[in-house]
């Protein structure tokens, strides 16, 4: 998706913030280093800084890969109207709601963790288990879960996840490697 004219105000709006970031990043790390030897409250500010610089990352990364979503869902069923601004980024529910031109659902989880150990660590389990039965459990006629990290995808399309996300299809969006649940 390299035509921005594609992109939504609030899309557009979303990626200036995000170029902002860059731009203050880079001015920081410009004219700041760490300190040798260590000083460590020179260090604990610099790192603050940096956090400082860039916000909450997690809703940038999150944001990058729902403007993915978008891509796919146009290039597989031509849906033009979906808004990846519309939904703040870490809000409850379905991450992706939206309709085929013949009025069939779509629905979708973004998942951008990278795995904390192989088939994720216990947190990470629960937190997608619960989304794969959200999916399940909530009428569509087609479920999506849609993942960046190739260790998240190859543990999703494992028997442990699969078997609990019947008719789920699990898209890394990044190599656009795809399995069906079953």
């Amino acid at each position: 998706m390299a035509n921005l004219s594609a992109l939504s105000q609030g899309e557009e709006r979303f990626c200036e913030t995000i170029r902002a970031k860059d731009s203050a990043l880079r001015a920081f790390l410009a004219a700041y280093s760490l300190t040798n030897p260590i000083n460590i409250n020179q260090w604990l500010r610099y790192l603050t800084d940096i956090k400082n610089c860039l916000g909450n990352l997690n809703n940038d990364l999150s944001f990058m890969a729902t403007l993915l979503i978008k891509d796919y869902l146009y290039r597989r069923f031509q849906i033009a109207d979906f808004d990846a601004a519309a939904k703040p980024q870490g809000a409850p529910g379905i991450d992706v709601e939206c309709q085929t031109a013949d009025g069939k659902r779509i629905i979708g989880e973004l998942k951008t963790t990278k795995p904390y150990q192989p088939g994720f660590g216990a947190a990470q389990r629960t937190t997608i288990l619960k989304d794969l039965s959200r999916l399940v459990a909530t009428p569509a006629d087609h479920r999506f879960m849609f993942v960046i990290d190739p260790d998240a995808f190859r543990a999703l399309c494992t028997k442990s996840f699969s078997s609990k996300a019947i008719g789920v299809e699990v898209i890394d969006l990044i190599t656009g490697d795809a399995f069906v649940c079953a």
